[in-house]
Formats: C-alpha cells, structure tokens, sequence
C-alpha cells in the first residue's frame, strides 16, 4: 500500500507516480486540508472535498494539502467531475498557489475577525469588485473571519481569502489587533479538538443535548459562541470587544466543552489530547496560552511543564446539576 506523510509538491508527485503507473483506486488525504482523489487505469476522474467536487476540489486540495495521505486500490464508481487535463488543472493550481501564498501575508491572522473600513464619500478613489467581491463584503460584520465567510459562502478558502486579500489592499477591509487574533486562532484549534472527541466518543442522545445546552448557555451569557453539528463551533465574538471580556468568554466555553468532553472520555486521555495539541501551536500561541491562563485546557508537556496554578473558578450558576452544561 502506497501512504506516507505529504505537502504541496510531494502531492504533485504522488498524481503524475499514480497517472504513469496506471493505477485504479482511490487518494485519501487526512490531516490539515482532507479529501479523496479517485484514478481509473491512470486517469484522475474526481477531487472531492468538504463540499467542493471536481476541478474546485483539486486546485483547493492541492493549495492546502498537509498531512498524511494512503492510497487504496479499489473499484471506483464516480461521476467524471474533473474537467481539466491534468497538466492544465496543475497551471491553474499553481497560479491560484501563488496568490493564495500572497494573500497569506496579507492576511497574517486566519481567525482575525474582518471590518469594513471607513470610506471618505467624498474620495474619487475607484474601488474593483468582482461578483465574489460583493458576495464577500456583504457577509463582513466584525465577528467573522474569511474562513467563515468561505464556509457561508460554500466558496473555496483560497478563493475568498484572495478576494479579501485584494480589498484589503484597497483599503476597503481592516482586521482586528494582533493579540485578539492570536486569541480568536487558539480558541479554534481547541474547539476543533474538544467538538471532535464531543462528536466522536458522545451518544448521539447525549451529544444532541450537549449541542443544545451549549447553545442556551452561551445565548443566555450573550456570547456569540454556538456549536454546530457538523460544522463544529462558531465563534462570533466582536472585534471591538474589550480584550478582558474576550478572554471571560472563551474560558467560560472551553470549560463547558471540556466538561463535555469527558463524559466521552477519562480526564488523562483528554488531556493526552489537549497536550499534543500545545505541541502544536506556535510561539505566539503557546504565550497566548500562557498569558490568559488556558492551561487548564492545554496543559504543556515536559521539562518545561508547569503546574497548573492559574486555574480560573467557575461562576457557580454557570455549570448545570449534573457538572457538564447548564440546563
């Protein structure tokens, strides 16, 4: 069986190894940006990710990939969706690989929320809109960041992040401070792990309640926080929200999710969970971690681990009788 770790050009090398040796089967990529490739006898029929098919599917997969990839050999029945030579679809990935890497300095910040700018009605400046332009400015409310605005949109990431990549550059587009984004960037990669031990190792009885519940409970402490089934957690807290206010709300979340967590499973294994994931984070991340007093949640590994001192209390009427979620 054909697996290994990948990235950009290692994928590039994977489809021309699997075209020229004639293979049938299927590509599964897991890991930062997943999806499936599938050949017969050579040919690349379809590109599926999240809800993107074809065409789409592989220039966005081929931007993103990272992680590990397995090659099954298999029968597959799919619908030609791939439309492109391969060598004309690699041209197209690669120029739209280029603006994406552009657009990434522009957008230092993933998970910054995005602000219309003030604009002078007196100003003879020209701005340039496409479709897409508008369909993006119009979904700009100082809560969302692109990756959200792509996913409202059903849009490819890479796509709208160009677009607010190029109106930002018009002075159109600002976003939030750096250390609000930082924030914002670390709250959603421990959601993203603690809704998927939620949605994996939780009854779906009992899943469907912590949805529910967590929802109430955020909406009753006037949080834009919500968890979504499928789609994870949604976090929609202003920009302009003072930063103390930030950090109450994300505390306060996490430790509802954490609790939710293990009822699925035991505190160490949870925590096993939440420490490779501070082996993950960057520099800014890990201070960020350390400054608002998250490692509660994300407890370091090694020498350098600290005890957790700076555990925060919960306000008792936050937690519900059964020390999960409020009822």
């Amino acid at each position: 069986m054909l697996e290994g770790k990948i990235e950009r050009q290692g994928f590039l090398d994977i489809i021309q190894l699997l075209t020229m040796s004639r293979k049938t089967g299927r590509l599964e990529i897991v890991g930062a940006a997943e999806g499936s490739l599938f050949f017969s006898k050579g040919e690349l029929l379809d590109c599926q990710m999240d809800k993107l098919a074809g065409d789409e599917a592989f220039i966005e997969l081929f931007i993103l990939v990272s992680g590990n990839f397995k090659f099954h050999e298999e029968k597959v029945s799919v619908e030609q969706r791939i439309t492109k030579s391969l060598t004309d679809l690699l041209m197209a990935a690669s120029r739209q690989a280029t603006q994406w890497d552009a657009a990434c300095q522009e957008l230092a910040f993933e998970d910054a929320a995005l602000v219309l700018a003030p604009v002078d009605p007196n100003s003879e400046k020209q701005f340039n809109f496409n479709a897409l332009g508008w369909a993006v400015a119009s979904h700009i409310n100082g809560r969302r960041s692109f990756a959200e605005i792509a996913r409202l949109l059903e849009q490819p990431k890479t796509t709208v992040a160009i677009t607010i990549a190029a109106l930002k550059s018009q002075g159109l587009i600002t976003t939030e401070d750096e250390g609000s984004a930082i924030l914002r960037t670390v709250f959603r990669k421990t959601t993203d792990v603690l809704y998927h031990l939620i949605d994996t190792r939780l009854k779906s009885r009992v899943k469907d309640r912590v949805l529910t519940e967590f929802n109430r409970w955020t909406f009753s402490k006037g949080f834009d926080i919500r968890m979504l089934d499928g789609a994870g957690v949604i976090n929609n807290l202003a920009y302009d929200m003072p930063l103390d206010d930030k950090i109450i709300a994300y505390r306060q979340a996490l430790e509802q999710l954490y609790e939710a967590a293990q009822t699925g499973l035991n505190r160490n294994e949870l925590q096993d969970h939440m420490a490779e994931l501070y082996e993950q984070l960057n520099k800014n991340e890990r201070k960020c971690v350390s400054d608002y007093g998250l490692n509660k949640f994300i407890p370091t590994r090694g020498k350098g681990r600290r005890e957790e001192a700076d555990f925060w209390q919960t306000p008792p009427d936050s937690m519900g009788p059964d020390g999960i979620i409020p009822r």
